[in-house]
């Protein structure tokens, strides 16, 4: 054995420590000891003393295997002379010990990646390895700016430094490395300006320099780009380019024959239409070009790309129809032209003549028809079809019978309003994804729903089936029945086989005709992260077991006919960032443990219930709320100065940091929160800016007490709404620290004083309500207030200037007890004048006429009067 040159052993699945019996190969020139990708660091190593007996090792690979434990690695590497090629990716490696002299000068491919060498450990003895021509440091939490010790290797062909944390600009150095072929420092933090010296590597054939946000090319990719002729892969998505597509097309198709196969250019701020020049990229197999701002047609030249297999154009302004020419790409296996603005009739015997490869086909989210006659054949690999809001109906499309491979369906809102046919239900159970909604569909879906794996949804919300729900299979991971005529109690479906635990995350079957009481069989649910209940008939009480949900982000039971109190089992769900409880008929008092166990809460809806007694000061601890109202109930006491403590509400940045519930299932993103607000006098719907939302409503209840000074600090908040309460006392005087306001409403309680000349200040302000309150003197002068109604000032009896027409001319002021809070009324000079007027007016007459002076003063002396 001891002659034994070559030892592969790679992937084979053994595991246990490395045998140190291999140190006495001392022949050996070649070993492989990659573990398995299926089983890593089931192979590991506490030291790596016995590769000192291997002098003519050339060769060795042992990624995957673990040598956390291994701190003489690089010592025992260093003694391996012969070494050319050694592969140490993903072995854990933490210790990083410095070399006082490097000898391995033979050493030409390094591979280090997926590693632990951590921010401050970069590799600096690699500096020393001068013949090294290929280098991969990828996926190491490096930081700080890219070393420039690394520019003594100007041998590297293939440099790979992609998925760590470096920061600051290009180093310049680098394009000198005339000899470099592969470039790739894909997400990382670098910023700044790509220079034009990037043409000097002339010999590039791959460049990534994707998701580092903060790199721009200042007028899109540099004229040097023409040098670049051997490129074959450049991936720029992530950048700012801020360019126009054309020009950038122009640019890379000035080499005589573009050898480009791979373009990926999403998120670059790219502009303009798809020019002709595109038929010059004949070698393109796949093109990238999602997120930007892409607009006009695509050219009929876009079917001349016959080597094209991967295509995505979505989420871009491009508009027209597809081209006929489409139908000529043979290769093409993956579309995705989504969430554009195209339209027009698609005739898949035209569109989809040669696309006999296809797999997938998005292209939701445009306005187009399909057409299609009774004997076209789709492409049989299509496994992804998504035609959202294309127009397929109203007939059920029988051409689906024939795809045996589709396993991922939109065809959402798509004018559908027949029968689901028998032949569908009976291949369902193939989906991972199928959704069906905002079409017309009638009739009933079968009483057993199969699923087809774990991570699969079905979405049928918004059609008019109806019947008894139907039993789902324990790994349907989503379902969304929701608005549809669906009747019955929950008593089958949630209860049915309790002892198993079900892998369901997301139920949706609000805004149906269900009945009855929630059941307490929840315990099997344990999985859900949102469960929609709201808008039923359901009644009773919310069930105990309702605290076994643990995992619970979301929680929607509003408009039903619930009673009772919120049971206190409900504390165990301390995942919770969305709680709507509103409009039911719940009662007692609100719980303290809300703020003591919920402290995720981001989202909190009472309104419309029967709610009591003091709002708890420990809600003040959840500094993540940025929603709550609790409007419409019978909350007595004060207002607790703590509110200032909803640090979301107070600044941007904390919940920004937090984000809304989104989730992914089947692949695609299937659910965004969203909150139902009354703002400005009304009912809006909030989901994709929920992040940015703050909104305070505490009207219609029973508070009395003050402003609290300390709300001012909520600088955040964007809705506030305290009206119809029995709050008193000034408006605080510094509202105008409060900048985010866009709508304030204090109508309907006892505020008295001036208004605070700093609400002037409130410049986002657009609905302000302070009716009916006893607010007193001339009503700040700026073009904000008075751009109000007079009907946001009325009710009060002492208010002047616009816009109520009401002049602030000069007051007298007469004290009337129990006139208002102050006792004090104001008489108007105009109302006093014209009363001493009218009064001299009359007796004036009488002095001046001799018979009714006479008449008068006899009146008087009759009376015993004088005057």
């Amino acid at each position: 054995m001891s002659s034994l040159k070559y030892l592969f052993l790679d992937g084979s699945g053994f595991g246990g420590v490395i045998p140190h019996q291999l140190g006495n190969l001392s022949n050996l020139q070649q070993l492989g000891l990659r573990a398995s990708v299926y089983a890593p660091y089931a192979l590991y190593a506490d030291n790596l003393q016995w590769l000192s007996g291997l002098p003519s090792l050339e060769y060795l690979d042992l990624s995957h295997v673990n040598l956390s434990s291994a701190s003489d690695w690089l010592n025992m590497i260093n003694t391996l002379p012969s070494i050319t090629e050694l592969y140490l990716s993903s072995c854990q490696i933490r210790h990083n010990p410095p070399l006082a002299k490097v000898n391995l000068s033979l050493l030409s491919t390094l591979a280090l990646d997926q590693n632990q060498f951590g921010p401050t450990s970069f590799p600096i003895w690699v500096s020393h390895m001068k013949s090294l021509t290929s280098l991969n440091l990828a996926q190491n939490n490096l930081r700080g700016t890219i070393p420039g010790e690394l520019q003594n290797l100007t041998s590297l062909i293939y440099l790979k430094l992609s998925s760590n944390k470096f920061n600051g600009s290009l180093p310049h150095w680098l394009f000198s490395f005339h000899h470099l072929q592969y470039l790739n420092i894909y997400n990382n933090n670098l910023e700044g300006r790509v220079p034009n010296s990037i043409g000097n590597l002339t010999s590039l054939v791959t460049l990534d320099l994707s998701y580092n946000r903060g790199l721009r090319f200042e007028g899109g990719i540099p004229a040097s780009f023409k040098s670049l002729c051997h490129l074959r892969a450049l991936h720029l998505s992530g950048t700012r380019l801020n360019q126009s597509v054309s020009e950038l097309l122009e640019i890379l198709g000035e080499c005589p024959s573009t050898s480009l196969q791979r373009m990926a250019l999403s998120e670059c701020q790219l502009f303009g239409q798809l020019s002709e020049e595109i038929r010059k990229f004949t070698r393109l197999s796949r093109l990238s070009l999602e997120a930007n701002s892409i607009s006009g047609p695509l050219p009929m030249s876009f079917g001349e790309l016959k080597s094209l297999t991967y295509v995505t154009l979505d989420r871009n302004q491009i508009n027209g129809t597809i081209p006929t020419s489409f139908g000529e790409l043979s290769e093409l296996q993956w579309v995705d032209i989504s969430l554009n603005s195209m339209e027009g009739v698609i005739s898949p015997e035209i569109h989809f003549a040669k696309l006999t490869k296809l797999s997938r086909f998005s292209a939701s989210g445009n306005r187009m028809t399909l057409k299609v006659t009774p004997d076209w054949i789709p492409p049989e690999p299509l496994g992804i079809l998504h035609l959202n809001s294309w127009y397929v109906g109203p007939a059920f499309p029988k051409w689906l019978q024939q795809l045996q491979y589709l396993g991922s369906l939109d065809l959402s809102n798509s004018g559908i309003s027949e029968t689901v046919p028998d032949w569908f239900w009976a291949k369902h159970s193939q989906f991972y994804y199928l959704n069906m909604s905002h079409n017309q569909i009638p009739g009933r879906v079968p009483s057993f729903i199969l699923a087809h794996s774990a991570d699969t949804l079905f979405d049928f919300s918004w059609n008019r089936l109806e019947g008894r729900l139907p039993v789902i299979s324990s790994n349907l991971t989503a379902l969304d029945l929701s608005s549809n005529l669906f009747t019955g109690n929950l008593i089958k479906f949630l209860c049915f086989n309790p002892t198993q635990v079900r892998e369901t995350q997301f139920l949706n079957l609000q805004d149906n005709l269900l009945s009855g009481e929630i059941p307490d069989c929840l315990r099997s649910w344990k999985n859900l992260l949102v469960l929609r209940l709201a808008s039923n008939n359901l009644k009773g009480k919310i069930p105990r077991s309702i605290g076994s949900l643990t995992s619970l982000l979301s929680l929607r039971l509003q408009n039903n006919s619930l009673a009772s109190e919120i049971p206190s089992s409900l504390s165990n769900c301390t995942s919770l960032v969305s709680i709507d409880l509103a409009d039911n008929s719940l009662e007692g008092k609100l719980p303290e443990w809300i703020g003591e166990s919920l402290l995720r809460l981001q989202i909190i809806s009472f309104r419309g219930n029967e709610f009591q007694g003091n709002i708890p000061e420990e809600l003040c601890r959840l500094q993540l709320l940025q929603i709550l109202d609790l409007s419409h109930n019978f909350l007595s006491g004060k207002l607790p100065e703590c509110f200032s403590n909803f640090s979301a509400m107070a600044s941007s940045s904390k919940i920004e940091a937090e984000g809304v519930i989104a989730l992914f299932f089947g692949g695609m993103q299937s659910f965004v929160e969203y909150q139902f607000l009354v703002t400005k006098g009304q009912v809006k719907g909030y989901s994709t800016i929920l992040n940015y939302v703050r909104s305070l409503d505490l009207s219609w209840n029973k508070l009395s007490g003050k402003f609290p000074q300390q709300m001012m600090k909520l600088r955040a908040l964007q809705y506030l709404n305290l009206s119809h309460n029995r709050l008193s006392g000034e408006i605080p005087g510094d509202i105008a620290a409060m900048g985010s306001l866009e709508s304030l409403d204090l109508s309907g309680n006892r505020f008295s004083g001036k208004i605070p000349p700093g609400m002037a200040s409130l410049t986002f302000l657009n609905l302000l309500n302070l009716s009916h309150n006893n607010l007193s003197g001339r009503i700040p002068s700026s073009t904000q207030l008075h751009s109000f109604d007079s009907s946001s000032f009325i009710g009060n009896i002492a208010l002047c200037g616009r816009p109520l027409n009401v002049s602030c001319s000069t007051r007298y002021i007469f004290i009337v007890p129990g006139s208002g809070e102050d006792g004090l009324v104001w008489l108007s000079v105009s109302v006093l004048a014209g009363f001493l007027v009218g009064f001299w007016g009359i007796v004036g007459s009488i002095l001046g006429c001799t018979p009714w002076r006479e008449l008068y003063f006899g009146f008087l002396d009759h009376m015993g009067l004088k005057l």
